[in-house]
């Protein structure tokens, strides 16, 4: 959808459901809206023009949940970003890998970088005040005048580089075939690094695994403990928000490959029959 030929009134609706269903403090103005952290704190509310609204949905309806995701996510960093500098030791702001098709994925203006395979695109995320799984962090989002989020980048990698690293020692350790969050980096994050999928790739000798990531907060790679039927439903049980790969992924030291079209409640149900 051209940001120029938006239905401004369905722009307005859509803002206005964000603010109503996530709790986003917004007011209308003569040519967008203005947004802060707190209804009851006005002092730093930013302002915000309807063509930079537009812009963010990168072509997605706003009245769709994919846009009412794009609109809280931008609208969101906004705010944040117009309080605080953007700062390589802020430790909200960390890498993210989301699959191309995910509700939460904002376009192709997102990605810095992009996994070997066509799962995973990799940018900046923006984790929430109470330390939940990141969201993807436009570079629109920071306020004019401010430093692009972009020359944080290689900061951003290294983080990853070192986060993978220390969750491969937790594997060592006796990670029991399991993968969690580490460092602010959730599971698809951590596969998006080159370090962890090495390890996993050279677990049993053959340079690939199959690894289970149903859910951004838990991964699976020892699948000969796992029944099939549980990566489809598992996904399909889990938040939109939330949600990972529907299917097992292929992981090899450079790449993360699934079979195409994975859609979550097609693979559940082939797996009940």
């Amino acid at each position: 959808m051209d940001p120029d030929r938006l239905d401004q009134p369905a722009l307005r609706r859509g803002v206005l459901a964000v603010s109503l269903l996530h709790d986003v403090p917004v007011e209308p103005t003569g040519s967008g809206v203005r947004v802060g952290h707190s209804w009851d704190d006005r002092e730093d509310w930013a302002p915000v023009a309807w063509a930079e609204l537009a812009a963010a949905l990168s072509g997605a309806n706003p009245e769709s949940n994919a846009g009412r995701m794009r609109l809280r996510d931008w609208l969101r960093a906004r705010a944040y970003l117009a309080s605080v500098p953007v700062t390589v030791d802020d430790d909200r702001l960390v890498p993210l890998a989301l699959p191309t098709g995910h509700v939460l994925h904002p376009g192709e203006r997102w990605p810095v970088e992009r996994v070997l395979g066509g799962v995973l695109d990799v940018g900046p995320g923006l984790r929430p005040d109470d330390g939940g799984l990141a969201v993807p962090l436009q570079p629109s989002a920071v306020p004019p005048g401010r430093p692009p989020v972009d020359a944080l980048w290689p900061a951003l990698r290294d983080d990853l580089t070192r986060m993978a690293a220390l969750a491969v020692e937790r594997l060592e350790r006796g990670g029991q075939g399991v993968l969690r969050p580490f460092g602010g980096c959730d599971v698809l994050t951590l596969l998006s690094a080159r370090g962890l999928r090495e390890h996993l790739a050279a677990g049993d000798g053959t340079g690939m695994r199959a690894v289970a990531v149903p859910m951004r907060s838990r991964g699976w790679f020892d699948l000969r403990r796992i029944d099939p039927a549980f990566v489809g439903a598992a996904a399909t049980a889990t938040a939109a928000e939330q949600r990972g790969v529907p299917v097992p992924l292929l992981v090899t030291a450079d790449e993360v490959g699934a079979p195409p079209s994975a859609d979550a409640a097609r693979v559940a149900r082939s797996c009940l029959h």
